[in-house]
Formats: C-alpha cells, structure tokens, sequence
C-alpha cells in the first residue's frame, strides 16, 4: 500500500515539472517591446486599428516573429509577417501605405518585418491611391543583441 502512494507522489510530480516545463520560455527567448501612435485607421493583418496609442511586443522565440498588439491592457491583435529580413532602417518605425502596415522596421535587434494586405472575400470599392505613412516606433524594452 506504502509502494502505491509513493509512486502516484513520484507521479505526480513528474507531471507537475512537464505542466510547469511546457510553459516555460527558453532563457534565449528574447522580447522587443514598443509603443507607436496612430494618427488615422490602418489595416494590420485582420485587425482594423483605429487612431490612438499602442504598444505591441514582438515574440523572437517565435520563428515566424509573431507581433502582439495591445490598446492600453488589451490585445487587440496577434500578427505574423509574410516575410523578414535584416533591417535596413536607421530608425524604428511602422510604414503604412493605403490604409495598411506593411512593414515593421526594428533595427535594434535587426530586423525588418513585412506584412501584407488581408484579402477580404468580397470586393470592396477601390480606394484612392494614398502615399506612404512613417509611424515612428519608440523602443519600450529592447533585448540586447
């Protein structure tokens, strides 16, 4: 009977450290944080964003970089790049051309995200040619390379 308990103890545990194991993050998974504002509606991915302030946290142990975005507490989307590359930018910014983010610019930790235009199944009237928009991005906490 003594044996029985002690092997649903043993149990037990090895099924506490695999549960506690698998939502633990890598000690290399690093993080970029930062804030921006946006002057005027934009499309980013699914997510149609308003004009106002927002943070976002770009998830590096992700190999596709997925992007949080968050409206003061709130996530108000998750975002996966179509593509990314070394930065080329000089600064951290959001470019956004017709309505829509196409590309995220880090340079701090090298990189250059880009995403593309959601496809909606209907078709929408076309729109007015618009030129691009710099949204500056200010780093918020920036993991060191």
């Amino acid at each position: 009977m003594e044996r029985n308990r002690n092997l649903w103890v043993i149990r037990l545990l090895v099924l506490g450290v695999v549960a506690v194991g698998l939502h633990a993050k890598p000690a290399s998974a690093q993080e970029f944080q930062g804030k921006f504002t946006l002057p005027s509606e934009v499309r980013w991915g699914l997510a149609t964003l308003p004009a106002g302030d927002y943070s976002f946290e770009l998830d590096e142990a992700n190999p596709k970089g997925l992007v949080s975005v968050c409206r003061g507490r709130q996530t108000v989307a998750f975002v996966m790049p179509l593509d990314y590359g070394d930065s080329e930018s000089k600064r951290s910014v959001i470019v956004v051309e017709a309505g829509i983010v196409r590309k995220l610019s880090l340079p701090q930790i090298g990189m250059d995200l880009s995403f593309g235009a959601h496809k909606p199944a209907h078709r929408a009237a076309p729109r007015e040619e618009e030129l691009a928009q710099i949204i500056p991005v200010t780093a918020v906490g920036a993991a060191g390379r």
